[in-house]
């Protein structure tokens, strides 16, 4: 009674927190998500210009249109194709393009498709468009009928936003198309500079040139000073531009490897299960256990140059039918073999059919019924079998030539055909053959007479891999030496004095998901979140785990520590010193070589570093030099040197040239100012298209807002 008699006297108090709780209530409901008035502040995954990237239609997409591949590598690809298709619609309204609803319905189901639906709809057996589905897709959309054929599985679930995403790429790629045609239409090379091309192709020019590589000169002759790396950024600064804040990550990788006690214990147990498959002593009995111990069985005879060396000469000459040979390695595997069958067998054959396709019973039962009556014909008058084919078999690839197959080779068609006509067919005879294809009716025409041994083999393989024990003890060494090392410094002696690499990456940005040579996904989008928190010269406190993607063990714990924050703008030289290190090695060789060989002839030259002098044909056009590669400082000297002087020492992107010319150049005039115009027109064309997304992208105000997610 006290305590309510104490509010009555202190309304006002109350009233205040009451009010206070209301508008902290309102203001969450404001800037939580979608429900706020003044717009939700993690909605908006990014913008381009004046286009927001909306996050939830962005997740909706991603899970409905991408199905398998990397996680990660998908999100990514996602993004530039809103980012690129931002650019090319804000562009595109800006200068009056734009795609009809006509013309999206063309480049969807119309006779020439876009490349989009081409790529999409591609049948994996033929590598041609599926128009079957494609007018069954269209037919469903036009009639409305779409949830129908969702529901009874004709359809994709997802369609309705695959097909939206793909509707929205037909319109960007368009509209790239138009802006490309647009731009290369207005580059025109006058005939004067065509006649001027053409002219330079025809002066062609015979020269000897010797070439001095780089790596004539030991890497500690030379020196690469701070002063070297600023000049070449100074030179290269669009390279060199960063668009973005980046960080330099350093780290230490404590790699999983398996201890020859794993390996025992492989060992081990393989030799247990070779224990239980002699037991087995058919053929099906042998698939069966092979695979169900992760091996593999495929049937078919197979030769020589199939098998491994390391076990070739032990299946073909040694072993006895139904013996198992191992446990033995190869590669990073421990396997066992068995042998399940041996024959000498022709090296090819040639044989014809008619084939009647099936996948229901009601199919076979159709097909059987025709086969059957076809070999009745045959079995009377042989010399029908090609007019046969030709008019009853639904083997594209043979029918038109009266079913005939020449020079096949064991295991080159499936297993039953394969096993008539190399193992139990009689050449001349006819035989019916059911396929997965379907129904065949199969004569043996001919075998070789040349032969060779082939075996039927089965395998069992285990992976040698680092047991939970094995990654455990790696992990644990990993954080007892990440212990009391919170500064990079530290970290980096350590690794120095216990004789470890120490890693340094290029710039990267926030958005980054992988790492080369580790991988990608969750750890490394964890990592980037510390290093863009992080100050620099720390050493995060986490290990991350890395996975190998196809065995799926744990394979590196990392430690890792922040190099250097890179702002936006041109890089700074500690940024970007390590990796331009080789670069500017050679750059500094090239410069002593240089000197080295002024005033020197090529014969001389050769001699002294024991290459060759070649002798070689150029015109002032030319790209690439027979066995030079791309050297265009070289065609350069070829074109400007005088007869018989050696050239100046040309530092190129491999070593260091001098060149002597040998002709001159004819002085004729070229009739093909045409020819020279459309290689022109063909070159700066294909240049200016491919160049209008980068050019967008120069001048284009890009938020990308995804870590606001990713790294709260």
């Amino acid at each position: 009674m006290a305590l309510i008699g104490k509010i009555r006297e202190n309304t006002a108090i109350v009233l205040l927190f009451i009010g206070g709780g209301i508008a902290l209530f309102i203001l969450s409901e404001m800037t939580s998500g979608a429900n706020g008035p003044i717009g939700p502040v993690e909605q908006a995954m990014g913008r381009v210009g004046e286009r927001e990237i909306d996050r939830a239609e962005f997740e909706r997409t991603l899970s409905g249109a991408f199905n398998g591949g990397d996680a990660y590598q998908n999100r990514d690809n996602l993004w530039q194709f809103y980012v690129n298709e931002g650019l090319v619609a804000e562009e595109a309204e800006s200068i009056g393009l734009a795609v009809t609803e006509e013309e999206l319905t063309d480049l969807e189901f119309g006779p020439n498709p876009s490349p989009v639906v081409a790529r999409n709809l591609t049948d994996p057996n033929t590598g041609q468009l599926n128009r079957n589905l494609l007018s069954q897709i269209q037919g469903h959309i036009d009639n409305n009928t779409l949830d129908d054929a969702i529901n009874d599985g004709t359809l994709n679930p997802n369609i309705r936003t695959i097909w939206k995403y793909q509707r929205r790429e037909v319109v960007a790629t368009r509209l790239q198309e138009k802006m490309g045609a647009l731009v290369s239409k207005a580059m025109y090379a006058p005939s004067w500079q065509a006649q001027a091309y053409a002219d330079e192709q025809i002066k062609s020019r015979q020269f000897a040139v010797v070439k001095v590589p780089f790596d004539k000169i030991a890497d500690t002759e030379v020196t690469v000073e701070d002063a070297d790396v600023q000049a070449y950024i100074d030179e290269n600064r669009s390279v060199f531009n960063n668009p973005e804040e980046t960080r330099l990550l350093s780290y230490v990788s404590f790699k999983v490897e398996p201890t020859a006690e794993d390996s025992a214990a492989i060992r081990t147990q393989l030799q247990e299960l070779a224990a239980e498959w002699r037991e087995e002593t058919t053929e099906s009995g042998d698939s069966l256990f092979a695979l169900a111990n992760r091996g593999s069985y495929n049937g078919t005879f197979v030769a020589e140059s199939a098998l491994s060396p390391v076990i070739s000469d032990v299946v073909l000459n040694q072993l006895e039918k139904g013996a198992i040979y191992g446990p033995y390695v190869e590669g990073n595997a421990m396997k066992l073999l068995k042998l399940v069958d041996r024959r000498t067998m022709s090296d090819s054959a040639s044989t014809r059919h008619i084939l009647r396709e099936a996948s229901t019973p009601a199919q076979f039962t159709e097909a059987n019924r025709v086969i059957d009556s076809l070999m009745n014909v045959l079995q009377a008058n042989r010399g029908k079998f090609a007019s046969l084919a030709e008019t009853f078999s639904q083997d594209p690839g043979s029918a038109s030539e009266g079913g005939v197959y020449k020079k096949v080779t064991p295991g080159q068609f499936v297993k039953p055909f394969d096993n008539v006509l190399f193992v139990t067919g009689e050449v001349g005879k006819l035989y019916k053959v059911r396929t997965s294809f379907g129904v065949h009716l199969v004569e043996v025409m001919s075998r070789s007479a040349s032969t060779s041994p082939r075996a039927k083999v089965a395998y069992l393989v285990e992976p040698i891999l680092p047991s939970n024990e094995t990654e455990d003890a790696t992990l644990a060494k990993a954080q007892t030496f990440l212990n009391g090392k919170n500064k990079l410094a530290d970290l980096k002696a350590a690794a120095e004095a216990a004789g470890m690499e120490i890693t340094t990456t290029n710039p990267l940005p926030i958005s980054n998901y992988t790492l080369p040579g580790l991988g990608g996904g969750q750890e490394v989008k964890d990592m980037m979140c510390w290093a863009f928190s992080a100050g620099e010269g720390d050493v995060s406190g986490v290990v991350y785990t890395f996975s190998d993607p196809q065995l799926f063990y744990e394979n590196n714990y990392v430690l890792v520590g922040l190099e250097d924050v890179i702002p936006a703008g041109v890089a700074p030289v500690a940024a970007v010193k390590e990796a331009l290190a080789t670069t500017l090695r050679d750059r500094a060789k090239g410069k002593k070589l240089a000197e080295m060989l002024a005033g020197k002839d090529l014969s001389a030259i050769a001699a002294q570093y024991e290459v060759e002098v070649d002798t070689l044909f150029s015109n002032p056009t030319l790209v690439n030099l027979p066995g030079l590669g791309r050297e265009p400082k070289v065609v350069a000297a070829a074109a400007m040197s005088e007869i018989g002087v050696p050239s100046k020492p040309v530092v190129g992107n491999t070593g260091v040239y001098v060149v002597v010319a040998v002709s001159n150049p004819s002085g004729a005039t070229s009739g093909n100012l045409p020819g020279a115009r459309n290689q022109i027109h063909t070159s700066i064309r294909l240049q200016a298209a491919n160049s209008i997304l980068p050019a967008l992208r120069v001048g284009a105000k890009i938020e990308d807002e995804r870590a606001a997610t990713d790294c709260r």
